[in-house]
């Protein structure tokens, strides 16, 4: 079996986790195993003496309607309170509901992904599950950075956020701040005690565990739902549509308005409209509507109003029938938030003119322009209230990373240790001090894009070995889909950068070019020369026992549609929004991961379990040399294809 940075985990290993094998004969006596079903936790795997000891299975008890509160209630946050009115602002007028429609096409190439891997693959882990098995260790860990970056820093960052509406929620609506008690809570040095509080109790509702949060979480989200439906509703019925959505496209914006709303791609205008002679086909580019040319383009603006879906698929691991709950929950929860937007916006710019729209406070500055004083006052408290569960929700899926680091060896053993209650204590503490001091000390301006980075660099990786799964190279020519995906990847970032920053200049011009003609030959080359696989994970990612993966033929479980096109396209998207973002964040986000392989050569390395014959001496729950074997899942014990 292979070592190194680029070693792959065996699928047994990962089902392994999934479904526990029997105990062996040489191990040491430990409490019977619970197998109702398949996706059954491990109980007790030995006496309380040790941290290894104490690693227990966390439970699955996530019904569909948890995984969709979580998914709803993380996701919706500033794109319905603040976004809606930017866009409509500056970019779109009331076609900024199209803004919407066309990001959630965007997130949804990602989203199916996310539903496939969830459902095949119901570890703790998320993205760091699926690169690991199909990309390898090194791979894994960077992803877990980046995602690291989602769930604590991004959760910080919310927390501040908040805390500065709060202040001013207070100050301006209830009156109750005074020019001398504003110092108490905006004391300097950057400190925000309020960020720092709602950070802290957000973490002591977790270290009670997520069986306890959960009804926090669907009390929350089913009150944010109330809200913007709320305000929709209430705004529906104030729209004057003759007065402020006529024109619906405002013609200083057009088209291009929208998709600079929707995938700020104002340097796009050059491409289209550019004549060159004797080229008819550029010419007819011209003069097409930009719907056609850019729909694909996602934006930084509405897009990232679908970030926090993703965090679902790190909860897998406590789904209850992961197999059918995980892709619905994915898909129920960007229909919604997409249905949810599209309402909000059509609200907001239908009772008020779309040059008028507050773009820091836009449904309460709406309904008082209108004599709503009460809605306004709803809608106001209703986003200082509803905010909070973003915060929640966001460190909620840190630990279960940190869980399935440790089990792996690459972080130390107490962030596996789950107490008697099925929790994870220490990891909940842990991340959480470092949500807390981010949140209370360190201020964003320089922060956005490195998170945002991260976070679709994440997501491209996750694209990307969905393909790796799903497809097998040629006999004749071993690794090509593998130097293909890097290809594609590179290509996407490069095409992306030039046409965005470089586009100006002839260099630009040749560059877009022959790296859009690598994108097809790329595409063209993973879909007609390699081959879909028999089994998940294909030849080269065979567990290996040499034991029989998933069938593709079985109906049991959520395919991606249009493959390899889908993630293929998704992975261009997240390539082209890192390309949007400053220089300075995309090299703040190289410095932290060179940072994460230091760490990984230096500990990770050495202390994982693959790395030093884990899973071959039959090793996989513990740190090498503290565990002791459980035996690797045979191939009855996969999960049922039907």
């Amino acid at each position: 079996m292979k070592t190194g940075p680029w070693l792959q985990k065996p699928l047994s290993a990962s089902f392994a986790e999934i479904e526990p094998s029997e105990p062996t004969s040489t191990t040491k006596e430990r409490a019977p195993i619970n197998r109702q079903n398949s996706y059954n936790s491990i109980e007790n795997l030995a006496d309380e003496g040790s941290i290894t000891s104490s690693i227990r299975s966390i439970q699955r008890h996530l019904s569909l309607f948890d995984l969709v509160s979580i998914g709803v209630g993380g996701t919706i946050g500033s794109g319905i309170f603040v976004l809606c009115g930017s866009i409509a602002n500056k970019y779109a007028g009331p076609a900024v509901s199209i803004c919407w429609i066309i990001s959630g096409f965007a997130a949804c190439l990602s989203g199916v992904c996310y539903a496939e891997l969830a459902c095949r693959l119901p570890a703790a882990g998320s993205s760091y599950v699926y690169v690991y098995a199909s990309m390898g260790e090194l791979p894994a860990v960077l992803v877990a950075a980046c995602l690291t970056l989602e769930y604590v820093v991004s959760g910080a960052a919310v927390a501040r956020s908040w805390g500065d509406k709060m202040v001013r929620w207070m100050a301006e609506d209830l009156h109750v701040i005074t020019d001398e008690s504003h110092n108490w809570f905006n004391p300097g040095f950057d400190f925000n005690p309020l960020a720092a509080l709602i950070s802290a109790a957000s973490v002591i509702l977790l270290m009670n565990g997520v069986k306890e949060s959960k009804a926090v979480t669907n009390f929350f989200t089913v009150s944010k739902i109330l809200l913007v439906s709320f305000m929709a509703l209430a705004g529906l019925f104030l729209m004057k549509p003759e007065e402020n959505l006529v024109p619906f496209v405002p013609p200083q914006f057009g088209w291009s308005g929208i998709f600079r709303g929707a995938t700020s791609v104002s340097h796009f205008l050059n491409l289209v409209t550019i004549t060159l002679p004797k080229v008819s086909y550029f010419i007819t580019i011209s003069n097409i509507p930009m719907l056609t040319f850019c729909f694909f383009f996602p934006s930084l603006k509405s897009f990232f109003g679908y970030i926090g879906f993703d965090e679902l698929a790190c909860m897998a691991h406590e789904a209850v029938d992961p197999q059918k709950n995980m892709p619905l929950s994915i898909v129920y929860t960007l229909g919604i938030v997409t249905t949810l937007y599209v309402a909000a916006a059509l609200a907001l710019t239908g009772m008020q003119p779309y040059q008028d729209i507050s773009d820091v406070s836009g449904f309460p500055m709406a309904f008082r322009s209108n004599n709503w004083n009460w809605a306004a006052q709803i809608a106001a408290f209703g986003e200082v209230f509803t905010l909070p569960i973003v915060v929640l929700i966001s460190i909620m899926a840190q630990p279960r990373l940190q869980y399935a680091l440790a089990k792996d060896g690459l972080l130390p053993s107490i962030f596996a240790k789950v107490d008697r209650h099925g929790n994870l204590w220490w990891g909940t503490v842990i991340a959480g001090i470092g949500m807390v001091i981010i949140a209370a000390l360190i201020p964003f301006d320089n922060l956005n894009d490195m998170i945002s980075a991260g976070i679709l660099i994440a997501f491209a990786m996750t694209d990307a070995s969905l393909v790796l799964m799903r497809y097998d190279s040629p006999d004749d020519n071993e690794g090509l889909v593998d130097r293909l995906l890097s290809w594609f990847n590179f290509a996407s970032f490069v095409f992306s950068v030039a046409i965005t920053h470089f586009w100006g200049s002839l260099l630009g011009k040749i560059t877009s070019f022959v790296f859009a003609l690598k994108l097809i030959h790329c595409l063209y080359e993973l879909a007609y020369k390699c081959t879909p696989a028999q089994t998940f994970g294909g030849k080269t990612r065979k567990s290996h026992d040499g034991s029989e993966n998933m069938s593709m033929s079985s109906n049991a479980y959520f395919k991606t549609p249009l493959m390899p096109y889908i993630p293929c396209l998704g992975m261009f998207v997240n390539w082209y929004l890192i390309a949007q973002l400053e220089l300075l964040g995309i090299s703040l986000l190289l410095v932290f991961l060179v940072a994460v392989c230091i760490f990984y050569f230096s500990y990770g390395r050495r202390n994982s379990v693959g790395n030093n014959g884990g899973w071959e001496s039959e090793d996989i729950y513990g740190e090498p040399g503290v565990g002791e074997g459980l035996s690797l899942a045979p191939s009855s014990r996969l999960p049922p294809l039907a």
